[in-house]
């Protein structure tokens, strides 16, 4: 009964890890990762043809992946350290439930900490730029899977907030799993950015789209105090 229960609140974060991808690819990472896209199209696949456009943005879309699924792999590895008893692993919840809770009032525009989070000097440093510099002018199609890795460094508060919900897993396949979901559910958006350029100008739907991404992380952030606080309950007992 109680694997039982834990397989359903797995499913519960994988289709929370789903949807906040959806929406947050077209609201705040579509202001974040447009950029590097539109870079690597215009520098890269000018006059080739769709099916090399395809396999272009399949590899960045791969290396976006891959990055994002070693990442929950790692992080929900470390967080099984500590989660030792249920009662550190019900702080740890706890903990992550606030995180999210807070990533998803700074979507809203109400705090600065998603400012925080990705004040990073990463894209800024030289082996970053070297790098980034270097798979650009490559002929080499595995350059675009390299992008990819490079844009899954970029410091992204919607990144935290998923690796957040894919450390409640537990598991490292499981965090893995949840980032690769993610990774997957924030593909679309780029994918069609050559076919809605004009949309992706439209910051009044970017803007409520990114709400209903931070209603999301909320509503998985309170659904997590909610497991964190039966978890501590049931120490007691």
């Amino acid at each position: 009964m109680h694997h039982g229960h834990e397989m359903a609140m797995m499913d519960f974060s994988l289709l929370s890890v789903l949807v906040f991808g959806l929406l947050t690819s077209f609201g705040h990472c579509l202001g974040m990762c447009s950029g590097i896209v539109v870079a690597y199209s215009s520098a890269k696949l000018e006059g080739r043809t769709r099916a090399q456009q395809t396999l272009a943005h399949l590899l960045y879309a791969l290396g976006r992946i891959s990055v994002y699924a070693i990442l929950g792999g790692a992080i929900t590895a470390i967080g099984s350290v500590f989660a030792v008893s249920m009662t550190t692993r019900g702080v740890v919840l706890a903990a992550l439930g606030l995180v999210m809770i807070l990533i998803g009032i700074s979507l809203l525009g109400k705090t600065r900490f998603l400012v925080f989070l990705e004040n990073s000097s990463i894209v800024q440093s030289a082996w970053y730029k070297r790098s980034f510099g270097v798979l650009i002018g490559s002929k080499n199609p595995a350059a675009f899977y390299g992008i990819g890795l490079l844009n899954g460094l970029i410091p992204c508060g919607a990144v935290y907030a998923a690796l957040a919900m894919a450390l409640t897993s537990g598991s490292v396949l499981g965090g893995a799993g949840a980032m690769a979901v993610f990774g997957v559910a924030t593909a679309p958006s780029l994918f069609a950015i050559g076919l809605f350029v004009g949309l992706a100008s439209q910051l009044k739907f970017r803007a409520v789209i990114t709400k209903l991404s931070a209603v999301v992380v909320i509503a998985m952030g309170c659904w997590t105090i909610y497991r964190a606080f039966l978890m501590l309950t049931m120490e007691g007992m």
